[in-house]
């Protein structure tokens, strides 16, 4: 859940997700658009589903139990080397190492890694010094220790390296300037147009397909594009390296047969993304006013006699 999201935003998420799921059986059990609904707003789907088909393998394979090796928790749906060394040291305080970004900052500073630390080579290149310094016991207090290194004294700008405890075996000859990172992408600029059906106070969305949003609901792209006259309104919202602005058109007709209707109280609990539901707010907005706008110019008028 932190993945570029805020801990002061997770908490309560985090508390949420807990409460509906308190075991990894309960969550293996639920049902995939309800763990989808009770992710929304997070982005990133992939990782609810992965987490949902873990907690099933965990359930159906291991008797319930999360594995406490290595090569097994690799096996497992969305666990990758970070998650499974993060499991081994903090649930089962097993000496391993947690290369989170605090961390790797701390390596790559400590042995004056200047490869890239988000290319192969760097990776393998922490990677290996982090092996090199784990502790035969302890996995927990060692990746707490430099985790909270990385955090508080050995951070991402102005180091306090005059009183940092690594000081004296430091390799680092610059180190603000550490870790290196490869150039960031240029982000692009994408236009998509999507239409809006209502009938009956029920709204209609396709159930996605496509790598971002797979299984969830969204509004149906508009092909062709529409006429101008039939404009709503427009969102911009950021995925990956993309920055996507979506254009908004009433849709005419009947909705097409691969549309399936939902009622207001049905909208709340479907698993939206983000940028549709902002796009089906703002929609039911601009409807509003336009009817309001209209009833006023419609009103009686009464004359004397």
């Amino acid at each position: 859940m932190l993945q570029q999201t805020t801990v002061a935003t997770i908490i309560p998420r985090f508390q949420d997700w807990m409460n509906r799921f308190p075991t990894l059986e309960t969550l293996a059990t639920a049902s995939e658009d309800e763990v989808l609904s009770a992710w929304q707003g997070l982005g990133y789907y992939a990782r609810a589903r992965r987490l949902y088909q873990a907690a099933q393998a965990i359930v159906t394979f291991h008797q319930g139990k999360i594995p406490q090796d290595l090569p097994t928790l690799l096996e497992l749906p969305g666990i990758g080397p970070y998650t499974a060394s993060a499991l081994l040291a903090f649930a089962f305080n097993q000496p391993t190492a947690v290369l989170d970004t605090n961390i790797v900052r701390v390596i790559a500073r400590l042995n004056n890694i200047t490869t890239p630390s988000d290319s192969k080579e760097g990776k393998e290149q922490i990677a290996l010094a982090a092996q090199e310094i784990l502790p035969k016991k302890e996995g927990y207090a060692f990746a707490s220790a430099l985790m909270d290194l990385g955090s508080m004294i050995c951070t991402a700008s102005n180091p306090q390296c005059n009183i940092c405890p690594l000081s004296s075996n430091c390799l680092a000859e610059n180190p603000a300037s550490l870790p290196r990172k490869k150039p960031k992408q240029s982000i692009t600029r994408k236009k998509e147009v999507r239409l809006f059906y209502q009938r009956d106070d029920r709204i209609y969305l396709e159930q996605s397909s496509g790598p971002y949003w797979k299984g969830l609901w969204i509004l149906p792209l508009a092909l062709p594009i529409p006429l101008h006259k039939n404009y709503l309104s427009s969102i911009t919202y950021p995925i990956t390296r993309y920055r996507v602005t979506m254009k908004l058109y009433q849709g005419t007709g009947a909705p097409p047969k691969n549309l399936s209707p939902f009622s207001k109280k049905e909208l709340q609990i479907l698993a939206i993304p983000s940028p549709h539901r902002r796009a089906i707010e703002k929609i039911e907005k601009v409807i509003a006013t336009k009817e309001h706008k209209d009833h006023k110019k419609i009103q009686p008028v009464f004359f004397s006699l």
